[in-house]
């Protein structure tokens, strides 16, 4: 059995507007089978450098699934440079520790910016410049890369994704988290 790893902010977490849940973690291991173990050991609110002190406690898996990023973009969130600094040290430091044979990055996660408050923190040019980082820092590290960000743009109704925050995955947008994880994991295998 193979063991796969999630290790990201609360979008893994499926924070559901008042409390983190395991729908996602529950949905991709329906969808990958009986052949895979997910564990999930991700912090929701942090961005790539918060958890850097944590990364010695993740527990030896065969893929880790990195998702950080849609903090750090925030108006909120950090500098490129930190982001791409922090990113790259928790990647090269998750796979010393996990000794993981694939990881798999994602960019950061799309907020619905026809919601006010994801408008007013979030920018699609700040968010392509932390796509670009977190595919520069996949390629540094010989991880699989998928552009969650971009292929969040391009569903049609992205709010029905979400919950009313705008930023949280709905139980239709942890169905296509869950799909979109098992079918670029299958890809690894």
């Amino acid at each position: 059995m193979k063991k796969v790893v999630l290790f990201g902010d609360s979008i893994f977490n499926a924070y559901d507007g008042q409390k983190d849940t395991d729908r996602l973690t529950k949905a991709l291991a329906k969808r990958l089978g009986d052949a895979y173990e997910v564990v999930n050991i991700s912090v929701s609110g942090a961005c790539a450098q918060d958890v850097l002190p944590r990364v010695g406690s993740l527990p030896a898996c065969d893929i880790l699934v990195v998702e950080y990023g849609t903090n750090d973009a925030a108006s909120w969130g950090c500098s490129a440079y930190d982001y791409q600094e922090g990113l790259e040290s928790l990647i090269k430091q998750a796979q010393k520790i996990t000794g993981a044979s694939d990881t798999l990055v994602l960019a950061p996660s799309m907020p619905d910016l026809t919601n006010p408050e994801m408008a007013a923190a979030y920018s699609l040019e700040k968010l392509d410049e932390y796509v670009d980082i977190a595919q520069r820092d996949a390629g540094k590290t010989n991880s699989f890369f998928f552009d969650l960000t971009h292929k969040m743009e391009k569903l049609k109704d992205l709010p029905s994704f979400m919950i009313a925050d705008g930023l949280h995955y709905s139980e239709k947008g942890i169905s296509w988290l869950a799909d979109v994880l098992a079918d670029q994991i299958n890809k690894m295998a």
